[in-house]
């Protein structure tokens, strides 16, 4: 919910690519999100540029990559380095070809785990316009539901000790809010993200703790939207985010109260809300 750009590679060894592909998708966004376009004349310059991405979380969201560069394979070694040296399953990778006979769609699509292939023929603006959107939308999809597991699981391996739930939320909450590449990192600006569990602020972000309790009882006097079963969230006109969950049996409210960089999906207040009841229980039953 950080992202203020996505990344997107175009591998090719015909500079004319990239430039037709930077003015096709010049002002393209997704969900309100500006893309930032990569260039790479061949393999050798992809791995190096994809190497310095995190391991955990991949920045990079979407791939156009020529076959035929320094070698006949070389788009199809990268792919292989990308899903199975680097085990990123999340990088949409589309197969751009103007040999297609080189490579069979078919035959790449299932040995490399390609999300689309088409010839250079058939790149219109349309054609571009379409892969960037829905490859973006399912990258991100992938990369939270990802996280959400990943947090789910620490949290629930926590039962018992409240104070180790509390240090693996704020951990993962912290490196969530931080961008690594390389050894370098970066703080996502303007970011306040918290947890409030029965009451009690429990990881925060940004926020302090009174400015967390603040902005979740003025975005909880709005009625909001519901969420199944027993919940609710709201977006205001600042772009900030209450997500409300009442897991029943005896347990409090649980909350998370956020401020959003972009215009984000249904979904992801109905999976931030499945997460958060998950934590409260875990969290009702530890002590």
């Amino acid at each position: 919910m950080f992202q203020t750009e996505w990344e997107i590679l175009i591998v090719d060894d015909e500079p004319d690519v990239f430039a037709v592909s930077r003015l096709a998708l010049k002002n393209v966004k997704v969900y309100g999100v500006p893309l930032k376009l990569h260039y790479c004349a061949s393999r050798t310059e992809a791995v190096d540029l994809i190497s310095t991405k995190s391991d955990y979380a991949p920045a990079l969201a979407v791939a156009l990559i020529d076959v035929v560069m320094e070698t006949d394979t070389a788009g199809l070694d990268l792919c292989r380095f990308i899903r199975e040296e680097r085990g990123n399953p999340f990088t949409q990778l589309f197969i751009r070809t103007g040999q297609p006979g080189t490579a069979p769609e078919r035959e790449v699509i299932d040995r490399y785990e390609i999300n689309g292939y088409f010839t250079k023929a058939e790149a219109t603006e349309d054609k571009l316009y379409s892969m960037i959107k829905s490859g973006v939308r399912q990258y991100y999809w992938s990369i939270l539901t990802k996280g959400v597991l990943f947090t789910m699981r620490n949290v629930t391996s926590a039962l018992g000790s409240r104070p180790a739930i509390a240090a693996i939320l704020q951990k993962l909450l912290d490196e969530a809010v931080h961008e690594r590449s390389g050894e370098a990192v970066a703080t996502y600006a303007n970011v306040n993200f918290s947890y409030i569990l029965e009451n009690q602020v429990v990881a925060s972000a940004g926020w302090s703790q009174s400015e967390a309790l603040a902005a979740r009882d003025r975005l909880d006097q709005q009625a909001g939207l519901p969420l199944s079963p027993s919940g609710k969230y709201v977006i205001d006109e600042n772009k900030q985010l209450l997500v409300k969950v009442s897991p029943g049996q005896g347990i409090g409210h649980a909350y998370i109260v956020a401020t959003l960089t972009f215009q984000v999906p249904e979904f992801i207040p109905a999976v931030l809300a499945e997460a958060l009841a998950s934590h409260a229980t875990v969290w009702h039953a530890s002590a």
